[in-house]
This record gives structure tokens, C-alpha cells and sequence, in this order.
């Protein structure tokens, strides 16, 4: 699949060639990696470089600390550090110049634009500060589209229902799980509906689950506000490139003007044509990234191209996140991604909360799953009448026959940041 040659523009071409002379020139560790024999005069040439890991760069930094041999910059030009959040692997330390930073703002606020935010909003903005760029780089793409922005962080989230309720806040940006946990401490502390709040526009990125309509649904009918996936991106790459509009159609790809993005097959790692239908690894350049350039940058995401036509009018390509190389789990020689499973528990969101656990069992000769769900409270259903159900939906649409365990309403953790809902055991 995909020997055929990728055509670019030409301008593009330009860019991404002034930015391998860059790289080449200032960055030890392309300079080790790449040999200075590469000479690229085509996008084939380029396309033919060994594409970069985090695995990489976690090593680099750990031999060359802080920042690693692939600093472009002098230590007077960085004016902002931040961490990755260290979700799947360690933190990578990222330093920013001026004009990364400058970028990063304006892309960000393309995206928060697109998804509905308007000068008129007063937006509480509840991602994490400690060093993450989603905290106050996000902050500052948030102010860049003109909203009030209120920056309270994760946390004392009392306080923040609090302050909606005081300021009249009109969006909140924030991960979807942190959803949950408000929604809980409102009933249970507070005796108000979610929807009391008055907020018209959720903002929502740093995890996956709004691609699945079940769960947008519920979101927004618990919420009474309009659910937005407005917030795609990685911190060592950029911190958001990626949002909806209006239409609901997939993620807008808002980071051409700063990178070059390719899709390359999942078994032969050959780049593809990004067009409508292909499927593949996300894989990235940074274009104008001063401090540390990125090269063939593999995501570790696996997307889906829906097209490059939108009812908006905006010509970049759509696309939907279908999983990620390093989650794929294998159940009966099926490879399954968290979403798959996600989306299937998601279909029975009348009966049980938004928080759930996935137990992989490895100790079997063919992996099995368990899954932990929580029970609503006065629910009316049979639990051996909805088990059944929540079975038959696993087998009829996934193929696989999961055990299913109820706990009541509140025992499962509900987390300020990112949701780890697949646990393996051994």
C-alpha cells in the first residue's frame, strides 16, 4: 500500500527542506540521527528519513539533561519550559522560544474559535498549571480569540461550581471526565442539576470519547450546553492543532500553516496519501519550531481521514481519532482500541455513570476482558437483565463476550485529568 509517490505543494516542499537545513545545522541529535550526507531535494527524500520517538527523546534528555542534544537554541532564548503530562510514558521537557510560543497561541486560538467560542464568553479554564502546556499556554490561545478567561486550574472543584455560579460563566474547558466528578459532587453536595449552571459551550480535549455520540449526547443533555471536541494536539509537538466546528464533523486539521503532517501505513510504515477513507498513524514536522524542532515525529495516534470538505468552508483536511498504537489490545485475535470498548458502554449511559474500568486479563492463553460498571442510582432495571444486554452489545458489535461486574454509584476514582480506564493485570 501507498509505494506511489506523495505530491505536495512546492511552497511546502520549500519549508520543510529550510527546515531540515535548520534542524541539521543546530540540532546535535538530527545531526547524529540523520548523517550529514541527507540531502533533500524531494518529498520522497524527505519521506525516506527514520521518523523520530518519544522513546527517542525521553533517552536524549536523560544522557544530555535537561533538555536534550536536540536544543536548537541558547539557554537566553528559552522563555518558557514546560512538561508533557507523562500520561503513557515520562514527562519529555519542552522549552519554548518566542516565536514558538507566538505560534502556539495563534493556532490554539483558531481552534477555541471554530469550536464556538465567541468574544462575548466568559470561559473558566480547568486544565492543569503545574508545567503542562494544556494550563497556561491554552490560557493564553483561550484569551488570544478575545473571551474572559477565568484560570482556575484542577482541583478544590467546590470552588469552582462556586464560581460559575457567582460569575455567570458561560463555557468551561476542561478534560470530559472531570464532567463526571462535578456532576457528583453537585448532586450529592450542592442538591442542583448540572444543567442549573447555565453554561452554553463545553470545550473539551486531552482525552478521547467525544467522537462517540452516545456519550456527546449525554453530555450535553445532562449538561444542557453544546459538547465541542476543541482541544487535539501534543505538548512536544504543539500543544492543539485540532478541533470541530459547527458541524460536528471531525476534527479540523488547524496546524498547517506549522506543520507537515503525514499518515503512514500501520504495517509497512510507508507514507500514504491523505485522503478521504485511509487510515494510519499520525505522523508530524514542525515547520518553524525554533527551540526544539521535531522531525518525522510519530504520534503514536491512529486516524481516520474523513475528507477535506466542510460545510464551513474550511479546505484543511477532517479527520477522527481512532485509537493509539501503544492501547491496541488484542481480545481473541481481534485488535481493539479503548474507544471500540468505550463507545459499546456508552450505549447503556441511561443505566450506568460515565465511570467505568476495563480489566485486561493477561494471564489467560487468549486475553479476556472484565468490566467494571457503576450502577445509577434508582435505577429500576434488573441487573442480570442489563448484563445481559451489555453482553449481547459486546458480542453483536465487537465479537468478544466480556464479564461484567456492577459496583454502586461512586466507588470507581473520578480524576481532574486524564482518564486510565484500561487497566492490565498480570
Amino acid at each position: 500500500m501507498a509505494e506511489n509517490a506523495i505530491s505536495i505543494p512546492s511552497d511546502l516542499l520549500g519549508k520543510i527542506i529550510k527546515q531540515y537545513q535548520y534542524v541539521i545545522h543546530n540540532s546535535g541529535y538530527y545531526r547524529n540521527k540523520l548523517k550529514y550526507d541527507r540531502e533533500i531535494k524531494t518529498v520522497d527524500d524527505f519521506n525516506s528519513l527514520p521518523f523520530t520517538t518519544k522513546d527517542e527523546i525521553l533517552s536524549d534528555q536523560e544522557h544530555y539533561p535537561p533538555f536534550g542534544s536536540n536544543l536548537c537554541v541558547s539557554i537566553q532564548d528559552i522563555l518558557r519550559i514546560h512538561k508533557t503530562s507523562g500520561t503513557t510514558n515520562k514527562p519529555v521537557m519542552i522549552a519554548l522560544t518566542q516565536k514558538d510560543i507566538q505560534n502556539t497561541i495563534e493556532v490554539g486560538s483558531d481552534c477555541f474559535t471554530s469550536s464556538g467560542l465567541k468574544r462575548s464568553d466568559l470561559v473558566v479554564h480547568c486544565l492543569n498549571y503545574n508545567m503542562w502546556a494544556g494550563g497556561y499556554t491554552d490560557h493564553q490561545s483561550l484569551e488570544k480569540t478575545g473571551a474572559g478567561v477565568i484560570p482556575f486550574g484542577v482541583g478544590n472543584s467546590r470552588k469552582l461550581i462556586e464560581t460559575i455560579l457567582q460569575l455567570k460563566v458561560t463555557a468551561i474547558h476542561c478534560t470530559p471526565s472531570y464532567l463526571s466528578k462535578l456532576e457528583h459532587i453537585m448532586k450529592e453536595e450542592f442538591h442542583v442539576e448540572p444543567r442549573d449552571l447555565d453554561l452554553r459551550l463545553g470545550l473539551f480535549g486531552a482525552e478521547a470519547g467525544l467522537q462517540d455520540q452516545a456519550f456527546r449526547k449525554s453530555i450535553e443533555h445532562t449538561w444542557g450546553l453544546q459538547a465541542m471536541n476543541a482541544n487535539y494536539g501534543m505538548s512536544e509537538v504543539l500543544s492543539m492543532f485540532g478541533a470541530e466546528c459547527s458541524f460536528q464533523n471531525g476534527l479540523h486539521f488547524f496546524g498547517e500553516k506549522v506543520l507537515y503532517p503525514e499518515l503512514i501505513d500501520l504495517q509497512s510504515q510507508k507514507s500514504m496519501e491523505i485522503e478521504e477513507g485511509v487510515v494510519g498513524e499520525l505522523v508530524l514536522t514542525n515547520l518553524y519550531r525554533e527551540a526544539q524542532p521535531l522531525i518525522r515525529y510519530r504520534t503514536g495516534d491512529i486516524i481516520t481521514i474523513l475528507s477535506r470538505e466542510c460545510e464551513c468552508g474550511k479546505s484543511a483536511f477532517r479527520f477522527e481519532v481512532v485509537g493509539r498504537t501503544d492501547t491496541m489490545l488484542v481480545i481473541k485475535g481481534l485488535n481493539l482500541f479503548p474507544g471500540n470498548i468505550e463507545q459499546i458502554i456508552n450505549r447503556n449511559i441511561d443505566f450506568i455513570t460515565k465511570s467505568y474500568q476495563v480489566l485486561v486479563n493477561k494471564n489467560n492463553p487468549i486475553d479476556t476482558i472484565k468490566l467494571l460498571l457503576e450502577m445509577k442510582k434508582g435505577n429500576q432495571i434488573n441487573k442480570e437483565t442489563l448484563k445481559a444486554k451489555i453482553i449481547d452489545d459486546f458480542v453483536e458489535h465487537l465479537e468478544i463476550t466480556p464479564t461484567v461486574e456492577f459496583v454502586q454509584e461512586g466507588v470507581l476514582p473520578r480524576v481532574d485529568g486524564k482518564s486510565q480506564k484500561v487497566l492490565r493485570t498480570l
